[in-house]
Formats: structure tokens, C-alpha cells, sequence
């Protein structure tokens, strides 16, 4: 999935989550979550060098762009990033946890206009079967508190960020 193709799903999946549904008292959002992962045939050096860049993640992303480091340092938790997410919106996400022995982050977003909140995440790196490498990534999240917003269109909108994510990372260490 390219950035204009990724940027048309993800304003496909913004646009009804904010459009002019009238205001009604909400029910209690529920923390959602979603998991993937992807096997490659690199060793975990190589993918783990990629994503252990806080503010690179537009270096293996292709639904980002423009990442700049705003407050802090690369592996250092409380280190912010901010970027743009193709179809317009975006990120500012905080790192709070780095282990480079593990090859693991824990982050979470502070600010966005995508309709997501509460979003905590993990990114690791482990050895896969034959020298290989497995990325996994995980998160917890809810839907935005607003008009018309929907769990499943929160839940779609992760799976597509994660597939986009790890579908690019096993063409760029597969080089």
C-alpha cells in the first residue's frame, strides 16, 4: 500500500468519524486493542535499526512524512516526535519506554487529529526461525469521544496503520 492509497482509506475512515452527526450523550468507550505481526527473513538487527528511531518512523512508514523530534532525544522515554499521516492529519506520540537490549519501545499519542484516543503501544523485535526476525506490534486505544465516532472505524483505522507499517518494513529488509 503506497502513501496516496493509505491517505485515501484512512480520510475514508476520519471523514464519517467527525462528519455533522448530532450531538448525543455518549456511552462509555471501550478500550479496544489489536496486535500484529510480521515474519521477515532479515536478522533482528536490521528491522530493529529501522523502527528504534523515534523520529524516523517516516524512514519505514509509508503513511507518514515530515517526523521531526520535538522534544528530548531518540531512546530517551519522554523523547516527542511529531509527523504528518498521509490524507492530512496529524501525530504527536511520546516514547515511554526503550530497552535496546530487547530490541523494544513503548509509546503512546498525546495529540492527533485522526479519530483515535488513548493510544498506548508496543514495538519489539525477536529472532525468528532460520535467522530471521519477527516485528511485533501491539496497542490499546478507544475511539475519539465525539459525534458519530464508531469503535470499528477506530479498530479499521489501527489495522490498516499496522499493515501499511509492517508490509513495508518486509520489503525494506528484504533488500
Amino acid at each position: 500500500m503506497d502513501r496516496r492509497q493509505f491517505g485515501k482509506m484512512a480520510a475514508g475512515v476520519l471523514m464519517p468519524a467527525v462528519a455533522g452527526a448530532p450531538s448525543l450523550a455518549r456511552a462509555e468507550r471501550a478500550t479496544l486493542s489489536y496486535a500484529s505481526e510480521a515474519a521477515l527473513k532479515a536478522p533482528p538487527q536490521k528491522p530493529w535499526d529501522l523502527i528504534k528511531v523515534f523520529d524516523k518512523i517516516d524512514a519505514w512508514h509509508p503513511a507518514t512524512k515530515n517526523c521531526r523530534m520535538v522534544i528530548g532525544e531518540n531512546t530517551r522515554p519522554g523523547a516527542v516526535r511529531e509527523f504528518d499521516v498521509e490524507g492530512g492529519a496529524h501525530v504527536m506520540s511520546e516514547l515511554l519506554e526503550y530497552d535496546e537490549a530487547k530490541m523494544y519501545y513503548k509509546y503512546r499519542i498525546i495529540k492527533t487529529d485522526l479519530p483515535l484516543a488513548n493510544y498506548v503501544a508496543t514495538m519489539q523485535v525477536v529472532a525468528g526461525a532460520d535467522g530471521g526476525s519477527i516485528v511485533k506490534w501491539a496497542g490499546t486505544f478507544q475511539r475519539p469521544d465525539a459525534a458519530g465516532a464508531e469503535d470499528a472505524a477506530t479498530q479499521k483505522l489501527v489495522e490498516m496503520v499496522f499493515a501499511a507499517g509492517l508490509g513495508n518494513l518486509v520489503k525494506l529488509t528484504s533488500k
